[in-house]
Parts: structure tokens; C-alpha cells; sequence
């Protein structure tokens, strides 16, 4: 009997060429979205998931009751004051440790370096390769690499008891450790002792104020962990004589999804997206079981014959369902084989799109529980309701029309097909709305000069040779800078303490001092330092007052943004106004320049100060403008000054340009992935719209040939084939417009400032799918109206 089934199932589905075509095209594409997203689902959902005990696992905040939330790092003595709290297991602290790594002579900008406290390895959960974790603990300067690092410094060769040079110090590889999972916050390449920190940094490490460590924790089972919180809060406070201070911690297993942490150290998810995608992946899905659905029911009367044939052999009900059902299982088999052809071809794509590791290895158990899953659903999408139209089929309904539902069989395909579009145009909606926002994200931040503009960020070993000497430091810094403008092709260059967007410094306000200061006011405000050259290089718009002058009579005196005027409450006349940071020394306000968003959309610009080179801050990053046109010389040029000055550390820069995409790199990966699954979903509903047109001109094939005998004109004949399908698609705009709006509206809402979903978002959208589905048919319309008429009303 199965055997028949099978035989029978692999003649119908070559027999049908054109609808086997579309449905393993649709189905195949929409298979390899589904999987990738199904990968991708799996991974977001399982972020750190891996550690044992992880549901013990917290990382410690800090919160000094300032009003901007609790803040991921932690000054070094919360680890010993938590330490003393009855239910730590263990405690342990990390931070970044950048630097110039120096191997056989290579050298290698090493950004992916921590170093950890002995308990880390206690806490989280890594592999040994070779070495042992307790040799890396009892020598400082000790490295341990991952297994994809060693190989990329030393080869084939095992590394262990290898030395090799960290900015200034000598270090020997101990230990060899398997890559962590791409599931993992904690994609680090070199761990060191944190004793190794303390050997070459200088200051008050114990300062409370000092915010430069994550610290995690592992509980004892069972902690009750808001009394754990409490007692540890109450311990701090004490230790720190800071009443307002308070301790927060976090679940591992949510540090991945929390987007409103800006710790660059982590890679972060979004709850919301992870439901978007993967509601995605099954309407993708959806939509192509719709065009078998679809071409199925169309072309029931060509299989009338065939089923009443075998009821009267005495085939029952089930037996017919099964037939019919293991069309669809091999349709499905087959549709899978050729997407794991298209997955292997296409992994490599996709992972950079994502910025993930997957690999695709078949005795991965989850691989072939997604193949297996996907397979069966997949049947189940596209198998079970026409089998049961087919296999329930009754003459009578059928000459009447009707499916096994009761619905007419036009109705039911035209319902399909406005779904699929509906589906299409929110997709399309979906992804300009997205692109119109990241547009006026980058012409905000255009308020100021990006294009043109490269950033380089001095070597932390420069602070090991000068001795962490601030003037020595800003000496140096100003020397580079005048060496770039000397270049030719650079038009000017500027030092800064860092980055003009994001990841700048902040205190709050009462750490500042003006005249009549409210001391309610507990904003947040951010300061960078920069030099004269700034204003030319990024076209800052002064409102108000002056820019600093170039001559230095400006070292001591700041220039607000518009924001910390009105936020701090400084009242008129601004300029010339007594300003200060505690501790520092005192200057005045010598301009206020126009607002700029310093951080994203996603943030309401706050009050920003910026002071002139050389006042208080570090002065590490240099920006240079570019002359157009000159990128390649300008960047040889730089190049070469670098290697003369910093000889020992690898040349690294940035432009501006990609720095502020880093800001939106999840919208923009979003709207990648947007645009690609609209277009799949377009195409594949397309493609149903193709087979059905060719299915409408067979069945009117006669129709035609007498509307041509009694004189119709080929326009008349295609516009008499395309206006109940366009009527369809006019009727998904409908649908569509308002579920994209809702939708859309909300994604919106993540945005302080944002577009305006104007009429002409939903029009566009919605003429691009009238064209997409007149394109489609007219194909087929103007073939059915150019057909010999004779031969259309031959007799059978």
C-alpha cells in the first residue's frame, strides 16, 4: 500500500512541472529563512544558558541614587564588601585590558583582552585545551588564550609556556581554552590575573568612585536575593560611608536581553526582536504553503477522475488522505534537501549579516531537531488541508464549487492570496519606515561634519612610557596632531579626550559649579575636552557667544550645548558666566553651540560640556579632517606618521562614518533583514500569483477564444484576465495599511525623536505591490489573449 502511495505521489508531483516548480522554489526559499531564523531564535534564547548554575549568576550594579539608573560597573572594593554577605559562593571582577601585543615580531591591536579574579573560571564555564587554570592563577603575568586565538598567533605549534610581550611586560601563554559559544557574553580571546593589572596601573584603585570593573557573583542555591541585595547594599554603604549608594543584581541570563545597559563589553538581544523574527519566519512559511494550497484546490478537477476511481475500488477516506498527504511529505523532502544546498552556500552571508558563528554540522543533535521540526510543519502547512479537500471529496459539492469547509473554492484561493500580500506589503511598510529612520538618525547627526572625518586613538602603552603624565600625554598628543597637519592632503587636525558621539564621560551636575546653582539639579552631563581645530573639523553651529580662541587664553573655559543651559538652569547672560567642575579649575562660558544628538535617537540629548584641550581630561584621540578625494594619500600619510611616532603599536583608526553606524548597527541589521524577508515574501507570493494566472487562462482558454471571435482586443482580453487580481491586492493595502501602522507605530516608540508616518509610506508600498502583481500576470494575460482562437474552440 505505502509503497503505491509513494509511487503514485512521485507522478504527480513530476507530472505537474510548472506547479512543482513553484512550489519547491517558494517553499525551498521560505525553508532557509525559516531555519536561519530558527538558528538564530534558538541562539538569542540561550544567551549564557550554558554555564552551570547560571540562574545563580548575577552581575552587581551600582546605583548612587543620581537619577540616571544603575550603572553595570562597579568600583574594585564592592567584590570584598559583597564577599562578606552570607550566600556568596564566589565573587569575582573583570575589566578590559587593551594594549599592543608583540609575537615573533608581529604585532596585533588587542581589543578582546580582560583580565579576571581567580574565582572567574569558578563562576563561568570554560573548556581546558591544555595548561591548567591553577598556574594562571598563582603567576600574575600569565595569559590564557582561547583556541582560535593561539592558533591565530602561533599556528599549529602549542603555545603553553610561550612568552610573549603586552604593551610593556613580558607574559607566558599558560593555558589553552576552547572558544566559548557564540551564545556567550563573554567573547573574550586573552584572560590575564588581575594581579597583572594592579602590577602596572598606578592611582587610587580603591576609590568608590571609581567605576571601572564588572563584577559577577555566584550565590549559594536557594538565596533569597533582594534580602542578599539588601544585607550587601547595607555593607557597602558602610565600607564606602556613602548612604546613598545601593548595589542591584542582575541574572546572567538577562544580561544579553538588557538594551538599556550601553556596556560596549556585551553583545546585547532584544526580547522584541527575537518575537518579530520569529513570527517572521512562520508567516514566510505561511506564505509559501499558501501557493501549494493554493495550486492544489485550483487543479482538483484534473484529479476527480483519479479519486472516484479508487473509491470505487474501495479506497476509504484515510487511505486517500494519506496519498495525498505523502505528496506533500516528498514535496517537503525535497524543498529541504535543496535547502540545505542553498544553506551551505549561503551560511557564510548570513553570518556576516547577523554578526554570528553558525556552523552547520549534521551530528549537531539541535540541527536535525530544527530539519526534523521544520520537515513536519512544514507538511503540516501545506499538507493536511488539501488532503482533506481531496481525500472528502464529494461530486456533488464539487460541481457546485465547494471545498470540504463549505467555501466556495474562488473564495477560499482569493482570501489566500490577499493573505500572502497583506503579509508583502506590511513587510515593505515595515522596511521604508526603517530606512526613513535611519536616515534621520544620520541627518541628525550631520549637524556636525562626519564625512571625510578619521579618528585615532592613541596606545595605551604611550601611558606606561610617559608615566601616566597628563601633560607629558597632551604634549605628545599635540605633537602628532601638528605632524598630521602638515600633511597636504588633511585639512586640519584636533586632540580630544574621545569620541564626539557615544561613550563619552559623564558626572553629574552637582559635581559642576555656576552662579545661583539649583542644588536639586542631578542630571547627568556629559563632558568631552577639545581643541580649537574642533569647531572647522565638525561644523559645530555656535548660537551663542564664541568658540575657543586658538591662542590658548582658553585652556580654563568651557562652550555648553543648548540642552545644559536650559537643563541646569544657568540664567541669562549665559556668557561670561562662572563655571567650573569641583576639583578643577575655575573658567567661564565663553559660547553655546547648537544641540547635536552625542548618543542616538533612541536618547533625549542632554546637557553636554565641552572644555578647551588640556583641561582636565586625557587627551588620547585625535580626529583628522580629510581633503575630498584624498582618502587613499591622506591615509598612506597617516600611516607613516604613525609608524614613526608610535613604532611599536599596530596603526589603528576609525572614520567618524562608522562609528556612528556602530550606534544603530541592530536597526540596521534589522532593516537588512527586513528588506530580505520582504522581498522572499513579494517573490514567493508572486509566484502563487503566477500559477494561478496560468491556472484562470487554461480554465477560460474557450471564454477567450469566443470574446476574440466576436472582435475583443488583446488589451480588453488582459485587462478582463488582471482586474480581479489586482482587485485582491487592492484589498491586502487595505488590510495591511492599518496592521503596519499599528506595528510600526510602536517600533517607533523606542525613539525619542522619530519620523511621521505620513500617507505616501503606505501609497508607495502599496504601488509597489499593484506593479509587482500586474508584472506577474500580465505575462500570462497578454500570452492567453495572443492565443489562435481556432485552436482554443477546437472540439476535444
Amino acid at each position: 500500500m505505502f509503497k503505491n502511495h509513494f509511487k503514485t505521489a512521485w507522478r504527480n508531483i513530476f507530472r505537474n512541472k510548472t506547479a512543482t516548480l513553484i512550489n519547491l522554489f517558494g517553499l525551498s526559499v521560505s525553508l532557509v529563512a525559516f531555519i536561519f531564523i530558527a538558528l538564530w531564535v534558538q541562539n538569542e534564547l540561550t544567551f549564557d544558558g550554558f554555564n552551570k548554575d547560571a540562574k545563580d549568576i548575577y552581575l552587581v550594579k551600582t546605583d548612587f541614587g543620581r537619577g540616571d539608573g544603575p550603572d553595570p560597573l562597579t568600583a574594585l572594593p564592592v567584590a570584598d564588601a559583597v564577599r562578606k554577605v552570607s550566600g556568596t559562593a564566589y565573587i569575582a571582577r573583570m575589566a578590559p585590558s587593551h594594549g599592543t601585543l608583540k609575537v615573533n615580531g608581529r604585532l596585533f591591536d588587542e581589543k578582546a583582552s580582560v583580565v579576571v579574579d581567580s574565582d572567574w573560571f569558578k563562576i563561568l564555564h570554560y573548556d581546558v585545551l591544555s595548561g591548567d587554570i591553577q598556574s594562571f592563577n598563582n603567576n600574575p603575568f600569565s595569559f590564557i588564550l582561547t583556541q582560535s586565538k593561539a592558533k591565530q598567533l602561533f599556528g599549529d605549534k602549542n603555545p603553553v609556556g610561550q612568552f610573549v610581550r603586552f604593551d610593556t611586560s613580558l607574559y607566558q601563554v599558560r593555558t589553552i581554552v576552547k572558544d566559548n559559544p557564540i551564545n556567550s557574553s563573554f567573547q573574550f580571546e586573552m584572560l590575564a590575573p588581575m594581579a597583572a593589572r594592579f602590577a602596572v596601573r598606578r592611582g587610587n584603585q580603591n576609590d568608590w568612585g571609581n567605576l571601572s570593573y564588572r563584577t559577577f557573583v555566584k550565590v549559594i542555591p536557594a538565596t533569597d536575593v533582594i534580602a542578599f541585595a539588601q544585607h550587601a547594599t547595607a555593607v557597602s554603604q558602610e565600607l564606602s560611608k556613602r548612604d546613598h549608594l545601593s548595589l542591584q543584581f542582575q541574572p546572567l541570563r538577562e544580561l544579553h536581553f538588557d538594551t538599556k545597559a550601553a556596556d560596549w563589553m556585551f553583545r546585547r538581544g532584544s526580547h522584541m526582536a527575537v518575537f518579530v523574527f520569529s513570527v517572521l519566519g512562520i508567516l514566510l512559511l505561511i506564505t509559501a504553503s499558501i501557493n501549494y494550497v493554493n495550486l492544489t484546490i485550483a487543479k482538483a478537477n484534473a484529479r476527480t477522475k483519479e479519486i472516484s476511481i479508487r473509491k470505487i475500488m474501495g479506497g476509504s477516506r484515510l487511505q486517500l488522505f494519506i496519498q495525498f498527504l505523502t505528496e506533500s511529505f516528498l514535496l517537503c523532502i525535497l524543498a529541504l534537501s535543496i535547502s540545505l544546498v542553498i544553506i551551505l552556500i549561503t551560511l557564510p552571508i548570513f553570518n556576516r549579516l547577523t554578526e554570528t558563528g553558525f556552523r552547520v554540522s549534521f551530528t549537531s543533535p539541535f540541527l536535525w531537531s530544527i530539519l526534523i521540526g521544520t520537515l513536519f510543519t512544514a507538511t503540516l502547512f501545506i499538507g493536511v488541508f488539501p488532503s482533506l479537500t481531496l481525500s472528502l471529496f464529494k461530486p456533488l459539492d464539487y460541481l457546485h464549487g465547494f471545498t470540504i469547509l463549505k467555501f466556495r473554492n474562488t473564495t477560499l484561493r482569493k482570501s489566500l492570496v490577499v493573505f500572502q500580500f497583506v503579509i508583502g506589503i506590511v513587510l515593505m511598510i515595515g522596511t521604508i519606515v526603517i530606512f526613513l529612520q535611519m536616515r534621520l538618525a544620520q541627518s541628525s547627526a550631520a549637524q556636525y561634519n562626519r564625512s571625510q572625518v578619521v579618528s585615532l586613538s592613541l596606545p595605551f602603552n604611550l601611558l606606561s612610557k610617559v608615566g601616566y603624565d597628563w601633560d607629558k600625554i597632551f604634549l605628545f598628543s599635540n605633537t602628532f596632531k601638528h605632524e598630521l597637519q602638515k600633511i597636504s592632503s588633511v585639512q586640519n587636525a584636533v586632540v580630544t579626550s574621545t569620541s564626539i558621539e557615544g561613550g563619552m564621560n559623564s558626572s553629574s551636575a552637582p559635581n559642576w559649579y555656576w552662579k545661583d546653582q539649583d542644588t536639586a539639579i542631578n542630571d547627568p552631563v556629559v563632558r568631552v575636552s577639545i581643541g580649537p581645530e574642533g569647531k572647522d573639523i565638525f561644523n559645530f553651529q555656535v548660537k551663542e557667544g564664541r568658540w575657543f580662541e586658538p591662542d590658548g587664553r582658553d585652556r580654563k573655559n568651557f562652550v555648553l550645548n543648548e540642552t545644559a543651559v536650559k537643563d541646569l538652569g544657568i540664567r541669562e547672560p549665559v556668557i561670561g558666566q562662572i563655571f567650573a567642575r569641583i576639583g578643577g579649575d575655575t573658567g567661564q562660558i565663553v559660547g553655546v553651540i547648537k544641540d547635536y544628538n552625542f548618543s542616538s535617537l533612541y536618547n533625549k540629548v542632554g546637557p553636554m560640556v565641552i572644555a578647551c584641550n588640556g583641561h582636565e581630561d586625557l587627551q588620547m584621540t585625535l580626529f583628522a579632517k580629510i581633503t575630498p578625494g584624498n582618502i587613499p594619500q591622506a591615509m598612506s600619510a597617516i600611516a607613516s606618521t604613525w609608524k614613526q611616532l608610535i613604532p611599536d603599536a599596530p596603526f589603528k583608526y576609525q572614520f567618524t562614518d562608522q562609528a556612528f553606524d556602530n550606534l544603530y548597527k541592530d536597526d540596521l541589521r534589522t532593516s537588512k533583514l527586513a528588506l530580505l524577508f520582504s522581498c522572499i515574501s513579494i517573490i514567493i507570493s508572486a509566484l502563487g500569483l503566477f500559477g494561478l494566472a496560468a491556472f484562470v487562462a487554461e480554465q477560460k482558454r474557450k471564454e477567450i477564444g469566443i470574446r476574440k471571435v466576436m472582435g475583443a482586443s488583446v488589451a480588453q482580453i488582459t485587462v478582463l484576465l488582471s482586474r480581479d487580481f489586482v482587485i485582491l491586492v487592492l484589498i491586502a493595502i487595505v488590510i495591511a495599511s492599518p496592521i503596519a501602522y499599528w506595528t510600526m507605530s510602536r517600533w517607533l516608540q523606542n525613539f525619542v525623536y522619530k519620523i511621521n508616518l505620513s500617507w505616501w509610506i503606505f501609497a508607495s508600498a502599496g504601488i509597489l505591490a499593484v506593479l509587482i502583481a500586474v508584472l506577474t500576470i500580465s505575462g500570462q494575460a497578454i500570452r492567453a489573449a495572443l492565443a489562435n482562437p481556432a485552436k482554443s474552440l477546437r472540439a476535444e
